[in-house]
This record gives C-alpha cells, structure tokens and sequence, in this order.
C-alpha cells in the first residue's frame, strides 16, 4: 500500500489538472494525457522517459549521430528526452501497435522534428491492437538490413512469449550496423532470483509455459520472465553478443540493482 497510495493521488491530481491546465492553455504540449499515458503501460511518463535516456548514455553508449529504433515506441515515452539530443546527423525511428499513441506522436513530436519517424504495426495483440492482421512470429521490421546504430525495447520482452521474442530478436539483428548496440529490458530468472525470498518479489512467476514463465494463467503476456541461459542463448544464436554486465533489476526482490527490471545491452560484432 505505501508504493500505491501515493500513485493514486498522483493520478487523482492530474485527472483534476488536466482539464484546467488545457482551458488555460497551460499544459505541457509534450506531455501526453493521462489517459494515454496509462493504455500504454502507465507510470510517471517524464521521469520514466528521462531515467531510460540516462540508461541509454550511461550504460549503452547511445551518441546524438546514431540512428536510433524504439521498438514498442508507444505515447513517446522516450522519444520526448531524445528530441533535444539526437542530432541532425542522426534520427530516430519508432513502431508500435497502438494507434492513439501514434497518431500523439506524430501531431506532438514528429512535426518537431523531419528525422524523428513513427509507424502504426498491424500486430495483432489481443489487449492493444484486436484487428491487427499480423501475427508477431511472422512481422518484418519495416526497415533495410543494416539500417540502425542503436536499438532499445523497454517493457516488450516482458510481455512477449518465447516464440514472439525469438522473432524479435532476430528482426533486431538484421536492422543492426556492425558494432550498432541493441539494449533491452527482461525479467530473468536465474539461481539468485531463486534463492531470494518469495515474499519480497514484486512479481511472482508462478506459472510455467514453452521456454518461459507468467505471472498470470488467465493473461499470459501481462507478464513474462524468461530463464538468464535461455537468453543468452537465443543471442548467441542470432549473432548477438551480450556485453557484461547484465545489470539486475528489484522486481525479484534483489537488493543491490540499476532499475526495476533488468537490463541487457548487447552488441553485433
């Protein structure tokens, strides 16, 4: 209850701002509705954006040149803190299945910038895009071989079953430069997580399926963890290397962590 009580009155407050501060012509033009906001994961949209843009240039070695792909790009999240940081050298391209978040994108971000590009996938998924005509084992990056310095996923893994994921991975591996960096974010089960006391994770993945684990028998994909060996192997198999450390999250309950979920940066030699 400490974690979600504040959460509430945060949501309580800008449900009651919005509408004044949009009358007043106040609101910030880069900040999505709360609506929004929440039908594509939720959470505090500007700090979140602004802590993965840390994660990005900290630990991926992200530059203001690079041609950047946001998988699962949603409202802009991350696309926000990039705007003033990637340069005219660069750009940034980004996909996702929600038509609402796409459509803010384009009339918020993209008429900002000509090099910062969205794209609506027609990817079935039954909570967000019902009509979608394709299924994600058989969907093609709408991009050229080769194309990308750097790719990130934030939240996608975590809802994708094995075969899904496996898709993904390699579509990633075909768009990536030589030496282009790809970081992603998991929750991964390895002899830690084990050992650690249940009663202390956040999420508990209780419910084994093919090559992963739910939280959820009824709604699989709300959340999927995936073994660490399992990973590690589908990279290797694609051609990518994990560069090391693999940086833990607190979901499990760990102590010592980089952010809620954990963290793989890897590289395509």
């Amino acid at each position: 209850m400490i974690r979600i009580f504040p959460r509430k009155l945060h949501y309580a407050a800008a449900a009651i701002l919005e509408p004044i501060q949009i009358l007043l012509g106040t609101r910030d033009p880069l900040l999505p509705s709360r609506e929004l906001i929440d039908s594509v994961g939720g959470g505090d949209y500007k700090a979140l954006g602004n802590q993965w843009f840390r994660h990005f240039t900290t630990i991926g070695g992200l530059k203001p040149d690079h041609r950047v792909l946001d998988v699962g790009c949603g409202c802009g999240r991350i696309a926000v803190p990039l705007l003033e940081y990637i340069s005219g050298n660069g750009g940034y391209w980004g996909f996702d299945i929600t038509r609402a978040g796409i459509r803010w994108c384009e009339r918020r971000i993209a008429s900002r910038r000509p090099n910062f590009h969205f794209t609506l996938a027609d990817i079935y998924n039954k909570n967000y895009h019902p009509e979608g005509r394709i299924q994600p084992v058989e969907y093609r990056f709408p991009y050229a071989d080769g194309f990308f310095d750097f790719i990130f996923l934030t939240s996608v893994f975590t809802h994708m079953q094995a075969p899904e994921m496996n898709r993904y991975l390699s579509e990633i591996a075909r768009v990536m430069k030589s030496g282009a960096r790809c970081m992603m974010s998991f929750f991964l089960m390895n002899p830690e997580v084990r050992n650690l006391p249940q009663d202390k994770a956040i999420i508990d993945f209780k419910f084994k399926l093919k090559d992963c684990y739910s939280s959820r028998e009824d709604i699989p994909e709300a959340a999927i963890a995936f073994d660490e060996g399992y990973v590690r192997d589908r990279f290797s198999a694609r051609g990518l290397r994990i560069i090391e450390p693999i940086h833990f999250g607190c979901w499990c309950g760990r102590k010592q962590f980089v952010d809620y979920q954990d963290i793989v940066l890897a590289t395509k030699p």
